[in-house]
């Protein structure tokens, strides 16, 4: 049997008191914070005018009520303001208010005829805190990322009723890419020609929204990145 000298356990226990020293420990905690911004944008009321609205007084000029004809359908630089004031055209926001800026506009014409004509504008901005691209423009729920890019005549027809024929057609104005930075607002309008495939004896009227990407992302026919 060995004996332990006093030194070799003076070692063994200075190198116990050792390990114990190297295992004490603290910990350092990272905490991180991210503010995430938002993407919002919205039409507003004080900015929508439009051609030929109902109430108007009889009359020429484009504040009074005589009606605007599309003599020179397909051209959009022809139209010609009538003698008479039969047809009328009523414009409005919808939705909720999110403070002051709406995310649908409806437009209604009554007691329209062929190749009646109105013209629609209004702004749309920025409330958010990220920039952002117009994307694309929905017109009774159905999305166009560009219009009329080969030529008037290639506007957006649409069949109002359901009957199989088109009722209207619109033309947009170039404004999709446009970028808006907080705050900014940008001025959008709007052709619209009643064609001859219209019913008789009934209002017509379909709604505007806009969608706007993230100024990043955009790209003329979606975004760039998978969402």
């Amino acid at each position: 049997m060995k004996l332990l000298s006093l030194g070799a356990i003076a070692i063994a226990v200075l190198a116990s008191t050792l390990v114990g020293y190297a295992m004490w420990s603290d910990t350092l905690h990272i905490n991180s914070y991210v503010h995430t911004g938002d993407v919002k944008i919205g039409f507003i009321q004080s900015t929508l005018i439009y051609s030929d609205s109902c109430g108007s007084p009889p009359g020429y000029g484009y504040s009074n009520g005589n009606d605007w004809n599309a003599t020179g359908f397909p051209d959009r630089n022809h139209f010609v303001q009538l003698d008479k004031d039969v047809a009328c055209t009523e414009a409005q926001f919808e939705g909720t208010s999110d403070d002051g800026y709406y995310p649908t506009l409806n437009v209604t014409i009554y007691n329209a005829y062929p190749w009646y004509y109105t013209h629609v504008a209004f702004k749309v901005c920025n409330y958010g805190s990220v920039p952002v691209k117009i994307w694309r423009v929905l017109l009774n729920g159905t999305y166009y990322y560009e219009i009329n890019a080969a030529g008037a005549e290639n506007g957006v027809y649409m069949d109002l009723n359901g009957d199989g024929v088109n009722d209207v057609v619109v033309w947009w104005g170039d404004n999709f890419g446009a970028q808006l930075h907080h705050g900014d607002c940008a001025d959008i309008s709007f052709d619209v020609v009643v064609l001859q495939g219209a019913p008789q004896g009934q209002d017509l009227s379909f709604t505007v929204q806009l969608q706007a990407i993230q100024w990043n992302e955009y790209s003329p026919t979606g975004p760039t990145t998978p969402s």
